[in-house]
């Protein structure tokens, strides 16, 4: 009996898995099929802009290129800093019992930072602030909760990521991208957020 119920859990899981999605932006009509189309083959391969791909879009959706590339070259040391910064707040978290133990636990949860920050970074390329997938992201909160993620520890890094790079766009001058990036961060906590 117990082995049926974890089979259909690891088999929900897994479902929940493939359906969960965070980027919306290559259903966005509002933008060009052109851009749709950059973004959509960039995110199926869960990898940033590269500088061909920033330019044409930069170009259509008139952002500016220094900026997605600022935030490309800052990403990782973003997401370590809100790590840094949330693990300094609640150690507990990584330790034996803690929500984001053990290690691989703990590693997918920053893996995910990561991808959502890769999706804001497409939506300030575009000038589009509505970044995610309604399905894909109704998908995620589920798994998250099966998953027993921190949803308040993963807010508290989201709020972090959004201040540092808030703050590379400002000090480098680009006020309209800092904008869009912050409608973008908003966009993506509402849809993370447990209903």
């Amino acid at each position: 009996m117990n082995l049926t119920r974890e089979a259909n859990r690891k088999m929900e899981i897994s479902q929940l898995a493939k359906a969960a999605k965070v980027c919306g932006i290559s259903n966005r009509d509002s933008l060009p099929e052109a851009v749709r189309a950059v973004v959509a083959k960039a995110d199926t391969s869960k990898r940033f802009l590269n500088t061909e791909e920033i330019g044409e879009i930069c170009k259509y959706c008139k952002t500016s290129e220094h900026a997605v590339e600022l935030l490309i070259a800052e990403s990782n040391q973003v997401v370590d800093k809100a790590r840094q910064q949330l693990l300094a707040q609640q150690p507990q978290l990584i330790l034996p019992g803690g929500k984001l133990h053990p290690e691989p636990r703990a590693e997918a949860c920053w893996r995910d930072c990561q991808q959502f920050l890769r999706v804001i970074i497409y939506g300030v390329a575009c000038d589009c602030t509505e970044v995610t997938d309604a399905a894909g992201m109704t998908a995620m909160r589920q798994l998250y909760k099966e998953m027993e993620v921190p949803i308040p520890a993963m807010m508290y890094v989201l709020a972090q990521m959004r201040t540092l790079t808030t703050q590379v766009l400002k000090t480098s001058g680009h006020l309209r991208e800092a904008t869009c990036l912050d409608k973008a961060f908003d966009n993506l906590i509402k849809a993370l957020q447990p209903t």
